[in-house]
């Protein structure tokens, strides 16, 4: 069912911790700061209070981690786990890339180890952005990234080689996972961006039903729904293996997909996210 024990930050608008079907599986700082930062931060507002004012970080929390077996709204990927709120986009779902370097340096710091990224840009390869994703890679954090909704003409982006690619999911670092979106026909999402060599695997990211702020639930599509599919499993093949490596979980998801004809040329890994392939995977069953 998961680990309480296991972070993941998730870097977006914020999160509802006291939404009904969430409070129980937010993150719960044991070294509150000045600022009080009992759940996260908030870089929009420079304060201890990451609540979110849009509902996109809400809904994709909800993919990571809505509590479990509560006879309450839905189930995350985990059951349990710890949801580090961190508030960089505003309620217009906008904010600056100088606010997600310290969101992604704070989630580090303060021990989580992976980072649910449902954000992006077309064209906008930042150094700062790639130097803090690098940083966390050097502690063993996984990056994990929707790949882009670059599809507005029904065909998405191709991260690898298009001039309007998405970043950060672009970047082909090691501790980057970056997540396609695919439609309940297993086929990729029109609007999804895609690549050989940076999307490594797609999720479900098509009327996917999760939290919102108030004690509600809705549908959303995008990558951005995707994305917290592929970092909710990281953070659960990690509770079930807690000495492996960041390679090793990121290897695990990997080669555990199930095989799409429609993502075979797409993404690195030629295939949807599997998680009970991905948790039933043995070290000695990894690609080298």
């Amino acid at each position: 069912k998961g680990s309480k024990e296991f972070i993941v930050a998730v870097i977006d608008t914020g999160i509802d911790y006291n939404h009904e079907d969430l409070n129980l599986n937010v993150w719960r700082n044991p070294k509150p700061g000045p600022k009080n930062d009992l759940v996260g931060y908030d870089f929009v507002h420079d304060d201890g209070l990451p609540f979110d004012d849009q509902g996109h970080g809400t809904h994709t929390s909800g993919t990571v981690g809505a509590v479990g077996s509560n006879g309450v709204g839905v189930s995350g990927v985990n059951q349990r786990v710890s949801i580090m709120a961190l508030k960089f986009l505003n309620k217009d779902g906008s904010g600056s890339l100088t606010d997600a370097v310290k969101a992604i340096d704070y989630a580090v710091a303060h021990g989580a180890k992976v980072l649910s990224n449902s954000w992006g840009c077309d064209g906008c390869d930042v150094q700062a952005i790639k130097d803090a994703i690098v940083r966390a890679g050097e502690k063993g954090v996984l990056f994990v990234a929707a790949a882009g909704n670059g599809g507005q003409d029904g065909v998405g982006d191709d991260n690898d080689s298009s001039p309007k690619k998405g970043f950060p999911a672009a970047y082909a670092l090691e501790n980057m996972l970056g997540v396609a979106a695919t439609d309940s026909n297993d086929e990729l999402a029109s609007f999804s961006n895609f690549g050989k060599k940076t999307t490594h695997l797609a999720a479900p990211g098509v009327e996917v039903y999760s939290t919102l702020p108030g004690n509600k639930y809705k549908k959303y599509s995008g990558t951005s729904m995707a994305c917290p599919h592929v970092a909710g499993a990281a953070a659960f093949v990690w509770a079930k293996h807690p000495k492996w490596t960041m390679n090793q979980v990121k290897q695990a998801l990997i080669d555990s997909v199930d095989k799409v004809p429609a993502l075979a040329s797409k993404t690195v890994a030629g295939g949807r996210l599997n998680v009970l392939k991905a948790m039933n995977m043995k070290s000695s069953q990894l690609s080298r």
